[in-house]
């Protein structure tokens, strides 16, 4: 059941004017009628994983560009037409981005060691408080 762009904002608390950015952006485009924007339930699973991804920190940009690759294996696979060429191109991508996700794993643990050592000092703080 398609849903419209009021309904998609309320239910993942996301802003219409970004919805409309998405758009325009070709990032998440919704069908039109009557003037009004329409999302499937395909639009809201693509939109879940957007939302996913900005959340791991990808720019809109990567994100766009994991998602047109994703689009072209689909329909590669759909026609039984994806060449080896196709196929080298789309692995390296992959796994840039892929390596890209690793650097930035190994810089969040770094982050939360850091935020650890952190809390174990101000919870040595606060107990040494309450005595």
């Amino acid at each position: 059941m398609a849903m419209l762009i009021g309904e998609v904002s309320k239910k993942f608390n996301i802003g219409i004017e970004t919805l409309r950015y998405y758009d325009k952006i070709g990032l998440l485009i919704a069908k039109r009628k009557n003037n009004l924007r329409y999302y499937s339930e395909e639009d809201v699973k693509k939109l879940q994983n957007i939302m996913a991804m900005k959340e791991m920190m990808f720019s809109l940009e990567d994100i766009k560009r994991i998602l047109e690759i994703d689009e072209r294996i689909e329909k590669g696979l759909e026609s039984n037409s994806i060449n080896q060429k196709d196929i080298e191109i789309l692995l390296n991508e992959v796994n840039q981005k892929r390596i890209e996700i690793l650097k930035k794993e190994e810089e969040l643990k770094k982050v939360k060691n850091q935020l650890d050592k952190l809390m174990n000092k101000i919870l040595k703080l606060k107990g040494d408080g309450d005595d």
